[in-house]
């Protein structure tokens, strides 16, 4: 008997939540999607990198059960609230409270079952798509097929069954402690209008508006430490639930003067409406707004990664193959023999960084370059040198050089025109986020060389591996008289190859280096820790480079690059980073929407009353929809309104931290802008749902 009234009470919960149903179906075919995808075997057996992705998203699982589980255990303590007369009748009819709290889990159970079901359905379509995008951005074609992993099964049917018992644990306990009275009453509990001393709460209200003018002052100021913005953190997030606080007390206040305004067409009750709300809603409002800007900050960093992964690889990895030796007479024979013997070259190059034992441009970038100025430069402008000596691994010791006919001869095998030299002058190649740090002081340095004096022609910014490579972040190009003059500091192979190189090339030449340096493999350094040979202290380093670069958040520096190795790699972890913040945000945006539309959904039957009293009144049905429009804007957007707001901030200040730091293309506006756009689109659908669904509602008894 129970099992059948569970059954059918799961079907009406299901029709009546059909927006929550349908979400947790959502969730659980991303989950599926992003699961399979890091679990998938073919992904692990063509990448090296691959467990950096499951990683990822095994940490983000965790934020997923988090707040699914708040999800769930929000639904069914609303759904509760809503049917609590109809438990309170069952005890009443003489059902125990473990009978009725078997019961009600057991209807949740039901539409759980359910969502996971048609969710792995709908998750096989999403798989499908996520592994396409994946190849795509890899240049390889997926051929459309269904995996069904395991691991990914159980991984996700894991994290939604953890979900669904926290969340239902919780609501058993609170079964227990309900009497009759209680549950009689729970219905009515939201629709009190909590009259609080307005006075003093509308000064949460201007103190928390406050904060929000402080927080984006001192963000943009760039004063702060790690206990700064642990502080500034939790400041906010109060700050935001009492922006509500003081709001509800503000909307109250405004009732209270009975003004004139108040009595215009709708406005009086459409007030009455929100006070309602937000009296007894300041809490979830807070919740909400907070994972909207999540959702948004999640969005935009994830196509700053998204856009850069490309501009990454062609800036570090432009060459087919690079390799880099500190023996600056390095013939490369053995490097010369692997790379010919696993693929058909079109041309080789190698050649010498040189260097004339001054550190005129190091230093200047040491106090000048704006990434890592304020760690090397003394109050006073002057280079700290004790600080370069602890940590200063940007920069070669020495200024490095090139002659101007290696440095045509590299350009035309990245497809440049070679350039000229005018009289007595040289030039300076540097990566184009340096470019604005030169002032015209260093730009009218003059050079002090064999030759004689040679002053500043031209600065050219192609992408140069530049991560040591060639140069740390610089390079300055000299004629070859000159560069005659000085010593070699360091050498390079780089080579153009015929179609692509194999992948597994950069571990063959990657041992030939370790070999010819007497550097021991990670396994063998390993191993002479554990016979005691080396210090238990000591750490694998592999790279032979004195320097660098300055490149932050993302950077690469090898001894031996070759792009198809490297660049599928790099792209592999910027991808790790691009799926799991993408994935979190469109989870953190369907919760909030979810709980936004249920919320007017559900209410909606009680509105059907209070709008066929104002049809009687003499209003018509056109507005009547025009005031249902207007009551369930209000509701949706000042969460996202505020959310976007205090977002825009945080994420227009992270993507211009990120385009300094990296050199990417674009602005903190436009990955906040592209953010918002995806944003949107998903808002508008869960809002046109509710307002088709609650316009149906309150017609329906028309």
């Amino acid at each position: 008997m129970l099992n059948k009234l569970a059954f059918r009470n799961a079907r009406r919960s299901s029709r009546d939540y059909i927006v929550y149903v349908l979400t947790m179906t959502v969730m659980a075919a991303m989950m599926f999607a992003f699961d399979s995808m890091a679990l998938s075997p073919d992904i692990l057996t063509m990448f090296r990198e691959a467990g950096v992705m499951g990683a990822m998203i095994g940490l983000v699982s965790v934020f997923i059960v988090c707040i699914l589980a708040w999800l769930i255990r929000y639904m069914t303590r609303f759904m509760l609230e809503k049917r609590s007369r109809e438990f309170g009748t069952y005890l009443l009819l003489g059902m125990n409270k473990k009978q009725i709290s078997g019961l009600y889990m057991k209807e949740n159970i039901l539409m759980g079952a359910i969502a996971f079901l048609l969710g792995i359905g709908v998750g096989m379509f999403f798989q499908q798509i996520l592994m396409t995008i994946f190849y795509r951005v890899f240049g390889m074609d997926y051929p459309l097929h269904v995996q069904l992993n395991g691991w990914s099964m159980l991984m996700t049917s894991g994290i939604y069954i953890l979900c669904y018992f926290f969340a239902l644990i919780r609501n058993r306990r609170l079964f227990k402690k309900m009497t009759i009275a209680e549950l009689m009453r729970m219905e009515k509990e939201n629709e009190k209008i909590r009259e609080s001393k307005s006075g003093f709460a509308r000064i949460w209200f201007f103190v928390a508006v406050g904060f929000f003018i402080v927080y984006t002052i001192l963000l943009f100021g760039e004063r702060y430490s790690v206990a700064g913005v642990c502080c500034i953190t939790v400041c906010f997030i109060a700050a935001v639930y009492l922006f509500y606080y003081g709001f509800s007390a503000i909307l109250t206040s405004y009732i209270h003067k009975r003004k004139s305004g108040l009595y215009k067409p709708g406005r009086l009750f459409l007030l009455r409406q929100y006070t309602g709300k937000l009296g007894t809603m300041r809490f979830t409002m807070g919740t909400l707004t907070l994972l909207l800007m999540t959702a948004i900050l999640g969005g935009s960093v994830s196509m700053m990664f998204a856009r850069f992964q490309n501009q990454a690889i062609e800036n570090s990895v432009p060459f087919d193959i690079l390799v880099h030796s500190e023996n600056p007479d390095d013939a490369f024979d053995e490097e010369l023999a692997a790379i010919h013997d696993q693929c058909r070259t079109e041309d080789t190059w190698s050649y010498q960084i040189y260097q004339d034992g001054k550190q005129v441009m190091n230093e200047y970038l040491y106090t000048h370059g704006g990434t890592v100025s304020k760690k090397y430069r003394n109050p006073d402008g002057s280079l700290n040198e004790k600080a370069v000596e602890e940590d200063g691994y940007e920069y070669y010791t020495y200024d490095t050089y090139m002659r101007i006919s290696d440095y045509n001869h590299l350009r035309e095998m990245l497809g440049y025109e070679p350039v000229t030299l005018g009289q007595d002058k040289y030039a300076v190649q540097i990566k184009e986020r340096m470019v604005p740090f030169l002032d015209d002081k260093i730009k009218a340095r003059a050079l002090d060389t064999s030759l004689g004096e040679l002053t500043l022609d031209e600065i050219y910014t192609i992408p140069f591996s530049q991560n040591g490579n060639n140069g740390a972040d610089y390079l300055i190009i000299v004629p070859d008289e000159a560069a005659a003059g000085m010593d070699g500091y360091f050498s390079e192979l780089a080579v153009s190859t015929e179609g692509k190189a194999p992948s597994d090339l950069q571990q063959t030449l990657e041992t030939i280096r370790l070999k010819k340096n007497g550097i021991p493999t990670q396994e063998e350094f390993y191993e002479m820790q554990e016979r005691g040979e080396i210090p238990e202290e000591a750490y694998w380093e592999s790279e032979t480079m004195g320097g660098f670069g300055t490149d932050q958040i993302v950077s690469c520096a090898s001894d031996v690059l070759v792009r198809e190795g490297i660049g599928m790699d790099l792209k592999l972890v910027m991808l790790s980073l691009v799926f799991p913040l993408a994935y979190v945000g469109l989870v953190f945006l369907c919760v909030a929407l979810t709980i936004m539309s249920v919320q007017q959904l559900s209410d909606s039957s009680k509105y059907r009353f209070r709008y066929d009293v104002l049809s009687k009144l003499g209003m018509n049905e056109k507005e009547i929809d025009r005031l249902i429009l207007k009551q369930l804007a209000f509701y949706y957007l000042v969460p996202v309104v505020i959310a976007v707001i205090l977002g825009a901030a945080t994420a227009v200040y992270a993507g211009h931290q990120f385009v300094f730091y990296t050199g990417a293309n674009g602005s903190g506006m436009y990955y906040f802008g592209i953010s918002l756009f995806i944003f949107a689109g998903v808002y508008l659908i869960y809002f046109g749902m509710t307002y088709l669904g609650f316009k149906r509602n309150v017609h329906y008894s028309a």
